[in-house]
């Protein structure tokens, strides 16, 4: 008797038209929370491409026991647009199989308790890179692993730690090498460094850097993590590349250095951030940027000024967000206390959802910010500075695949 542990698909209705260049991320908490029980199953029903009807088929056969249904994806902040979906199952498989169904949107244990991933439960060819992740390559094949668990600061609109309900941890760089080598052994070079924030100067990750140059993997891997500007220097950017991390995504956020300030995202300045980007750049790591528009302060004037200043910055890739407002962060708190109709369903949550709920600022409807971030998106990816940068350093196939990329409708319907 087999206990089945699930993981939701709501991909094509959160992601829409680029579905197909998203990633599908292996479901490492749903893996490891599976480990912690002898005789467990793992589903994921976005890898599979299961609806309802070919779950219930999918898990026929087994004998079940009990079902455990998780809530989560690619950030802790999906487990917010996963809840619905996930207890939507809930009453589904109780009535099919007439078993116990417990549903989980947040960590229901301490990933950092359980050792190396077992790559055995899941079948890794099913996981696939982010377009931008494997530009250069030719396969897409993709994995992931962390080296801790939450993060060390506090925005006021993030939710991570509330996903994880504890504070920021690490893990035994041990055990990330283990993971990177068994995924190496199934011919997987596209990875995730799931932290919050991998890209930090301390003991910890130093370690991990250094075991991971010395194990002879570093020169197969292209490892993408989270970074911020606050916490890398030369050094530490010069173990990470020799480690095998060739992307970091900083969250930049804004342009406006009042509208960051005011969100607590770092005290760092424009100048500073142009420094970090290009002695990421000088170390041979390709950069991503995190941008978002619709911030309390915001105007035209202002996302104006982060978009002008995301194309100054030139970063290999950039991601366009709308602000959204998580149950759990002091942002939340704020934004209800003003009386904002904020999002409830995991679809009006979802950024390329047809259902995406944009909020508004104090001088902009939710609806002129969704507008903005689509014409932003276009103006960056269509730039031919930009496109001819690509082809120069990530080859003219990156250049074409971007101009397919600005070729799908993106546009929301909300």
């Amino acid at each position: 008797m087999a206990t089945v542990f699930i993981k939701p698909n709501t991909k094509k209705a959160h992601y829409g038209n680029v579905a197909g260049i998203s990633a599908v991320e292996p479901p490492v908490w749903l893996m490891l929370f599976s480990q912690t029980v002898s005789d467990s199953v793992v589903v994921d029903m976005e890898a599979e491409g299961l609806d309802h009807e070919g779950l219930v088929a999918r898990l026929r056969p087994l004998q079940i026991e009990r079902v455990v249904i998780l809530a989560t994806g690619s950030h802790p902040s999906a487990h917010i647009q996963q809840a619905q979906a996930a207890r939507a199952l809930k009453p589904l498989l109780a009535d099919a199989f007439m078993v116990p169904v417990e549903v989980y949107d947040r960590l229901p244990f301490d990933p950092l308790s359980v050792g190396a991933l077992d790559w055995s439960r899941i079948s890794v060819e099913r996981y696939r890179a982010h377009n931008w992740h494997r530009w250069g390559s030719k396969d897409r094949f993709y994995g992931a692993t962390f080296a801790s668990i939450s993060c060390p600061f506090s925005c006021d609109f993030c939710c991570v730690k509330d996903f994880y309900g504890a504070g920021y941890a690490q893990r035994k760089p041990g055990l990330v090498v283990a993971d990177v080598r068994a995924l190496v052994a199934r011919g997987v070079t596209h990875i995730k460094m799931m932290d919050e924030l991998f890209a930090i100067d301390n003991p910890g990750v130093r370690a991990v850097c250094d075991e991971l140059a010395l194990s002879g993997l570093a020169q197969k891997i292209n490892i993408w993590a989270y970074a911020r500007i606050d916490t890398v220097n030369a050094d530490l950017l010069k173990k990470m590349r020799s480690a095998g991390v060739r992307w970091l995504a900083y969250g930049i956020e804004s342009g406006d250095e009042k509208i960051r300030a005011g969100v607590t995202k770092g005290k760092f300045t424009n100048a500073r951030i142009r420094e970090v980007i290009a002695m990421t750049k000088d170390a041979d790591i390709h950069v991503v940027g995190n941008f978002m528009f619709g911030f309390w302060d915001d105007d035209l004037t202002t996302m104006r000024r982060t978009l002008d200043f995301a194309k100054e910055l030139a970063c290999e890739y950039a991601n366009f967000y709308c602000m959204s407002v998580y149950e759990g962060s002091k942002l939340y708190d704020e934004m209800k206390t003003r009386g904002v109709d904020l999002p409830v369903t995991g679809e009006e949550y979802a950024q390329m959802s047809p259902k995406f709920k944009p909020v508004p600022t104090a001088k902009l409807s939710g609806r002129e910010v969704l507008m903005f971030r689509d014409a932003a998106f276009m103006e960056y990816f269509t730039d031919e500075k930009y496109l001819a940068m690509m082809g120069r350093v990530l080859g003219m196939d990156a250049a074409d695949e971007i101009r397919a990329m600005t070729a799908i409708d993106i546009r929301s319907k909300s």
